[in-house]
């Protein structure tokens, strides 16, 4: 019985002392959301983490249908978002492939695909056409 209780406490002094591993960092919002049906013009692309991701080492990038990369960039600060202007974008469908470095050293990639349909595109020649009168 004593063995039993002797055993009992050095466990309990173990798993006392232990201290709580960091939980990896995951995506917590995007623009645009996961499956969303883009209907306007997009200003920025943006992804929202749980944690910081690195600078330098954090990356994003967007890809059209046919595995073309449309748009990169490197997280310049360390920070829980990370943001880029969006190009003009033809309908069709897109994915937004990141590849984060967590504050538990760990790397951390995913992907949130999204299509854009024609309305999209329209307004975006009309806001260039409008842009384009309003300056002559």
């Amino acid at each position: 019985m004593k063995r039993v209780t002797t055993c009992a406490l050095a466990a309990l002094a173990l798993t006392a002392t232990q201290v709580p591993a960091q939980a990896h960092t995951y995506l917590v919002d995007s623009v645009p959301a996961k499956k969303q049906e883009v209907m306007h013009p997009l200003a920025r692309i943006k992804l929202t983490f749980s944690g910081k991701a690195d600078a330098l080492f954090s990356t994003v990038r967007l890809v059209d249908a046919t595995g073309a990369v449309v748009a990169e960039k490197t997280q310049e600060t360390a920070s829980r978002e990370m943001a880029m202007p969006a190009p003009e974008l033809q309908p069709g469908a897109y994915r937004i492939c990141y590849r984060i470095l967590s504050a538990d050293g760990d790397i951390v990639e995913g992907k949130v695909d999204f299509e854009v349909k024609s309305e999209a595109v329209g307004d975006q020649t009309a806001n260039a056409l409008e842009s384009k009168s309003a300056g002559s």
